[in-house]
Order: C-alpha cells, then structure tokens, then sequence
C-alpha cells in the first residue's frame, strides 16, 4: 500500500504545488481510501462465500452513509479496521437475514431504532476520528444535522417498504435497520469501548501495531 500512496504523491506533485501540510492530509486521505476498499472486498467476499451477500452489502452502505457525518469508533491501525469491518458486517449480515417479524411488530423495531439512533446522534455525533478532528461548533452542528437527516431518510424509507413492498422490502428493511442500529451504537461510551476491546485483541493476535487508523 505505501509503495502504491507514494506513487500516487509523486504523481499529484509533478501537476499541483502541494506544501508538507497538504501531503500529510493527502496521504492520510488516499491511506483511509485504499483501506476502506480493502475492507469492503474481504467483507463482501465472506458474505459472499457465506451465502448472505445482499445483506451485508445493505448493511455496510446503511452503516457507512451514516458514519460520513456521525463519526464513530476507529480502530488504531489499518489492518484492524479491515478485519473489525468484515466481521461486524458479516455478523450484521447474518443477524439480519434470520431475524422475521409481524408487520406489527417491525413498524415496532423500526421506530426504536429511529428513536435510538436520533437519541445517540444528538448525544455523541459528531464523534471525532483521528485524522478529522472537528474544530468548530459550526461544523459540529452541520454534521449532526445531516446525520439525523439520514437517519429520517432511512425512518420513511424503512416504513415505506413494510407497509408496501412485503417480500422485496424484507432484505432491505432488516439489513438497513441493523446497520442504523450498530452505526448509533458505535458513537456511545459503550460502543467505543467495544471497538477498542476488538482492537486490542486483533492487535495481539496479529502483533500489529503503529499504522495509521481507520
């Protein structure tokens, strides 16, 4: 990877006149961008050899949408944040498939979601991630903002297809709805401490250490 970001610098620094400042962020950047498609392929590779492709590939895009303005819980190196990835969406994946409820009782989970997830994004959202600290209250404000405003997005979407699309709305409806449930937890005290539990245990495991985050 770090071959592939370097190539990549020389190339930008041959056409625009960068400082040190702008590199770093650029590095950082192409680091998280090369990382995250590494975690989406093994992800979606395993859901694939596991049977359950459709819905951990709603999952993560439900979880990932809503983490562009949220924020959430990083681990410390790349390669861990691969791994957390591909597990936790995998096992989103599996959890939603085998889950089944009464229309009753889904317009239920669907409206405690929502409420949980506006609870905990207008608590914890934005949370800050190592390479994009959030500085001012502005921005802050803007992000949650637009977090909720995905989390209503999601709210009608969800409603919608219970009460319309039964059998075609089965897949996105519960895969959707775990993914808003893990991405609001993950911004509580309870859900960092999870994450950095993972961390620590694949870090030993694998005796990684010193990578940029996610």
């Amino acid at each position: 990877m770090e071959k592939l970001i370097n190539k990549i610098l020389i190339l930008y620094k041959k056409h625009l006149d960068i400082d040190s400042k702008q590199e770093a962020i650029l590095k950082y950047s192409l680091k998280l961008l090369i990382s995250s498609i590494e975690g989406y392929v093994l992800a979606l590779v395993i859901a694939w050899a596991l049977g359950i492709f459709p819905y951990v590939l709603i999952a993560m895009v439900t979880v990932s949408t809503l983490r562009v303005f949220s924020g959430g819980a990083h681990c410390s190196n790349a390669t861990n944040c691969i791994l957390y990835g591909a597990i936790t969406m995998n096992a989103l994946g599996a959890l939603s498939r085998i889950i089944e409820f009464s229309k009753i009782t889904e317009l239920v989970f669907i409206s405690l979601i929502f409420s949980y997830g506006l609870w905990a994004i207008r608590k914890y959202a934005p949370a800050d991630t190592p390479g994009k600290p959030i500085s001012t209250k502005l921005q802050k404000d803007r992000l949650r903002r637009r977090s909720a405003l995905v989390a209503c997005i999601w709210a009608v979407l969800a409603f919608a297809l219970t009460f319309g699309y039964r059998e075609q709305g089965h897949i996105l409806t519960y895969a959707s709805s775990i993914g808003i449930l893990w991405q609001s937890f993950t911004l509580t005290n309870i859900g960092y401490k999870l994450c950095h539990a993972m961390d620590r245990i694949l870090s030993r495991m694998l005796m990684r250490k010193g990578e940029p985050s996610c």
